[in-house]
């Protein structure tokens, strides 16, 4: 991943033995006095680091760096969330670094397609996650491209409609369309998708990988763990229908995840931006409202669930929702504490007007912890 070009100062060459007089004549200890970081504290070093410009100079100073830095959760643990935006007017990818203001541009392989041809839609395991744009003579693609090793990964032909897409650890692709009973799954290496579809009056309206368990909203707000198998979809239904009184409050209902724990986040526009998250008590079999992730980040994209991160990420605010907007460059940042909602802009040469719109290309959040 190549980024900006920045000015680096190298360090003289070490002198060699009875080269000159003057390099023989400058005493050992002196020289000992500043040396390159021992191996064993490179790794401890990077994961310190908060910007991936600093990382990748790191790693690229000598080879020894280079064995000792592979792109991992241990070595980015400081790294804090991107967003991946596009620059205008001609939409090339660039990932924008939050709290620190600065742009990271980098290279893709689908970099010459328009806009309308290709779109990005979400960052996982390490996977930048992109579809072709269907058309009546070619069925759209998923490729996933790892953003740090540049593996690429192509599945088939997809059949039918969908909107969403989640991924599990092993990397098998699961799409949707909220709302419908159909689910189409594939794992890496497969010729087809495989098509499978609930029983009438199921409808599936979202769905998440939560330690390695598929859960389903079904028909509003009916939390389910799936099975997929090649035709069918199997639910296994936890807790009863959530009646009137019981029915958490929001227009939009999406799953999420923190600490390991089934998320339900509501989203309202009535009169002003709120987010409501609410906990699947097990013990209960119903949804719990709660109002502190213990300091943890919930991150929203602009269609669904994106990451949990923290506590403690560098420039980024516990308890807080981050929510790509629908500008590009645009995110919103709520408060679970006191209910107040800040909307952030990313301010970068490129950056689209503010009253520019592109449901083409949405803004994604990228998580270099979570590779």
């Amino acid at each position: 991943m190549s980024t900006e070009k920045r000015r680096r100062r190298h360090s003289p060459s070490a002198a060699t033995p009875g080269a000159s007089p003057t390099s023989s004549s400058i005493p050992e200890a002196s020289v000992s006095q500043y040396p390159s970081p021992p191996p064993d504290l490179v790794p401890d070093i990077a994961s310190r680091l908060t910007s991936l410009e600093d990382f990748f100079a790191m790693r690229a100073s000598c080879r020894a760096y280079r064995a000792l830095l592979p792109p991992s959760r241990g070595v980015l643990a400081s790294q804090s969330p991107l967003l991946l935006i596009a620059l205008f007017p001609s939409f090339p990818e660039a990932l924008f670094h939050l709290s620190l203001r600065r742009l990271h541009r980098f290279r893709l392989p689908w970099g010459h397609h328009l806009p309308p041809s290709r779109r990005t839609l979400l960052y996982a395991h390490g996977y930048l996650v992109t579809a072709t744009t269907a058309s009546s003579h070619y069925p759209p693609r998923l490729l996933l491209l790892h953003l740090f090793s540049g593996e690429q990964l192509r599945f088939p032909k997809i059949p039918a409609p969908f909107t969403r897409v989640i991924l599990s650890d092993d990397l098998t692709a699961v799409l949707f369309l909220p709302g419908r009973p159909t689910v189409q799954h594939c794992h890496p290496g497969d010729a087809l998708w495989r098509v499978a579809r609930a029983d009438a009056p199921h409808v599936v309206d979202d769905m998440l990988f939560v330690d390695g368990v598929l859960y389903a909203l079904v028909n509003g707000l009916r939390l389910a763990i799936v099975e997929l198998s090649d035709s069918s979809l199997e639910l296994s239904f936890l807790g009863e229908e959530v009646d009137d009184e019981s029915r958490p409050a929001g227009g939009r209902f999406m799953l999420g995840e923190c600490g390991g724990e089934v998320l339900l986040i509501t989203e309202d526009h009535t009169e002003m931006i709120v987010y409501r998250v609410f906990r699947w008590v097990f013990q209960e079999g119903k949804w719990g409202s709660i109002t502190s992730l213990d300091g943890r980040t919930l991150f929203l994209g602009f269609i669904g669930f994106a990451a949990c991160i923290g506590p403690n990420c560098p420039g980024i605010r516990g308890d807080c929702l981050y929510v790509a907007g629908r500008r590009l460059g645009e995110w919103h940042e709520y408060s679970l504490a006191d209910g107040t909602c800040d909307v952030r802009h990313a301010d970068y040469p490129g950056a689209p007007p503010l009253n520019n719109s592109s449901p083409e290309r949405p803004p994604v959040w990228v998580f270099p912890s979570l590779c």
